[in-house]
């Protein structure tokens, strides 16, 4: 596989479960039972059934849109793809500040568990604040090192939940879960809207898609193995607390998993219950701490967020300034006391995003039917209709105080939308100096560029293979960040460029109008006709200049196509040996000549010419800071050949 530029993939089916398991195992077992026992008594045992059937409808949604867009951000980057952008953004909004709040939540609720069963005179906010660096560090040097930590605490919880569950089966008296409905069938709905959210967790394996191995099979696996996983659990244990003691001891603890170990397994199933609700909280918060960051990473790619958002570490592939970020929004709501008042308005922006990822796969059919899709929903459409559905329909059923809020935090983004300079024509019309500052911001943060590969051959895939690759002296060079995108006919090619990458595959003739408007051409910066015939590599670059893409390449071996392609203002590269080492050399050094290669790439000697206002002029070759895998070979001055030495200076052209 090729060594990418982005994420490191190093995320199994296994690791990609726990991500799902991590999230979705949190309030839904160790606090909610009390406040659904107090609303609808036993009857809340089908209200977790039914809702974990609807959930199902999204599970298919999400299993489509991951496995056809594996690309970091989940929820957002299939709407951003799909969708128009003001709808993509307020998307994305919702599900950071959904994942920032919950995670702050977790941490207020790991802190309380801290000081009530172990250390009463502990300060809150220390524990907060320790637990956030914590795993902040072990985010920061990878999602892999990071499931390290939640796979040991998910296994640990998983083992007290199950044993609880199934020992439990044995106390259950039957008469406890009579009358079924005490307070009638009214509840059943209001309940079912009240334990919605314990059910998405599986939402968050799409958010780090990018560092899933195979994420055309793994996703859609993870998915439905961590639903089922989590709606046995949850009716087991509904079931056996609501059978073990009447539903109004349970509605009047505000504990209820320890509170039921407590009382079926004495002092030690107290403490089981106290160590599952720690392992539950902690996994939780490490799992939405690193998918805040990859949706504010996502945000900031696509030019909502300032884009230094975006950036990766070096060594990590981790979006680390991202990371600091929300680690540090997390600290703060936790300790001041407010998370849970907007915590509570995050289930309005979460139900709203999420009926529109739903949404997304109908939008997906009807704009990119030819994208491949390694997973397909069953039953289209009618499947994600009624994943709308099952969200939209409990919007009306949340607190007042939750609607009030959500509606207060849409309005905030969509101010935040509306300061972006993308999004607002006025500002083109700034004052020069304050474009002067923009163009300077954005020259060292480098933007990403959407490629277009057409034809996934071999010549396509050396081509992104070289894109793809990040070493030292590529990333000194290079004028920006690739997001890949390709268009092959061949079946057997597809499934091959499925495996190698996690990229965009449509499938379909790349000379027909139909498959090129798919893929929006006109947010391509750059397409490439990379197919192994020059008639149909004309073709594709004619159509590809008509439809608005800014620069367009074209292979052709052949030097008549030469003039025709020139003259329409398309790149014509018909080096037949070094064809993917012109196409980098044209997208990553476009001021610089490639003189040619040595010994097949493996260096590569490059002419320069310093401008009058160079940042190295006058420098002594000693004081610039080049890459060690860079040399300066020779000096070209007044037409002669000067040896470089370490005090030779460099002067004006």
């Amino acid at each position: 596989m090729a060594e990418q530029s982005g994420f490191k993939r190093d995320v199994g089916l296994f690791m990609a479960v726990m991500i799902g398991i991590g999230a979705m195992m949190g309030p839904g077992i160790f606090a909610l039972p009390s406040e659904v026992a107090g609303s609808a008594g036993p009857l809340g045992i089908l209200a977790y059934l039914f809702m974990g059937g609807l959930t199902l409808f999204t599970a298919f949604s999400y299993s489509e849109l991951g496995a056809a867009i594996p690309i970091a951000g989940g929820g957002y980057s299939f709407t951003s793809r799909t969708l128009p952008r003001p709808v993509a953004f307020l998307t994305g909004w919702f599900f950071w500040i959904g994942n920032t709040l919950a995670c702050s939540l977790y941490a207020v609720i790991f802190a309380l568990t801290i000081k009530v069963y172990f250390f009463p005179e502990v300060s809150i906010i220390a524990v907060i604040v320790i637990t956030t660096l914590v795993f902040t560090a072990s985010n920061f040097v990878g999602q892999a090192e990071a499931l390290k930590f939640i796979t040991v605490m998910n296994i640990i919880e998983l083992i007290i939940l199950i044993g609880v569950g199934v020992l439990g089966a044995f106390h259950v008296e039957p008469a406890n879960l009579e009358p079924f409905a005490p307070m009638g069938l009214g509840p059943l709905l209001p309940t079912m809207g009240l334990i919605y959210i314990s059910y998405v967790g599986f939402d968050l394996i799409t958010v780090a898609a990018e560092e899933i191995n195979d994420p055309a099979k793994n996703i859609p696996r993870a998915i439905f193995i961590t639903l089922g996983t989590g709606i046995a659990i949850y009716v087991l244990l509904l079931w056996v607390m609501m059978g073990v003691v009447n539903y109004t001891d349970l509605a009047e603890t505000s504990t209820p998993f320890i509170f039921i170990s407590d009382y079926l397994f004495g002092a030690w199933g107290r403490w089981a219950g106290i160590l599952a609700t720690i392992m539950a909280s902690l996994s939780a918060f490490s799992v939405t701490l690193g998918a805040s960051s990859r949706v504010l990473f996502a945000l900031g790619r696509d030019g909502h967020f300032p884009s230094f958002f975006a950036k990766l570490h070096k060594k990590y592939k981790t979006p680390h300034i991202s990371l600091f970020v929300c680690a540090g929004l997390v600290a703060i709501l936790g300790a001041s006391g407010v998370v849970r008042l907007l915590a509570s308005a995050s289930s309005f922006g979460y139900l709203i995003a999420i009926g529109i990822v739903n949404y997304s796969v109908i939008a997906l059919h009807q704009k990119m039917p030819n994208l491949r899709r390694p997973f397909k929903v069953i039953l289209y459409p009618l499947v994600p209709i009624v994943g709308i559905i099952a969200c939209w329909f409990f919007v009306p059923m949340l607190e007042f105080q939750s609607i009030v809020l959500g509606t207060g935090l849409t309005a905030v983004g969509a101010v935040l939308y509306l300061l972006q300079p993308q999004n607002r024509a006025e500002f083109s019309k700034l004052p020069s100096f304050v474009q002067h500052l923009k163009i300077k911001f954005q020259a060292y943060w480098r933007p990403y560029m959407n490629i277009l590969i057409i034809g996934g051959g071999n010549l396509g895939m050396n081509i992104a293979d070289r894109l793809m690759k990040k070493d030292e002296f590529r990333m000194v060079f290079r004028s920006a960040e690739y997001q890949i995108t390709f268009i092959e006919q061949d079946d057997e090619h597809c499934e091959k460029l499925e495996k190698l990458y996690n990229v965009p595959i449509y499938q379909g003739d790349g000379t027909k109008l139909d498959i090129l408007n798919q893929v929006e051409p006109k947010k391509m910066d750059v397409a490439i006709a990379a197919t192994n015939s020059d008639e149909r590599n004309s073709i594709i670059a004619l159509q590809a200049k008509r439809l608005g893409v800014k620069k367009v390449i074209a292979i052709a071996r052949d030097p008549d196509y030469v003039p025709l392609l020139e003259e329409s203002g398309i790149v014509c590269i018909s080096a037949p040996f070094a064809t993917s080492a012109m196409v980098e050399n044209y997208l990553d050094r476009p001021v610089m000549a490639d003189l040619f290669q040595i010994e097949g790439g493996a260096a590569n000697l490059i002419d320069v010419e310093v401008p009058d206002n160079g940042l190295v002029v006058d420098k002594e070759i000693q004081e610039i800071d080049i890459p060690e895998q860079c040399v300066v070979a020779a000096i070209i001055r007044d037409d002669k050949f000067v040896v470089p030495r370490g005090k030779t200076k460099i002067l004006k052209k």
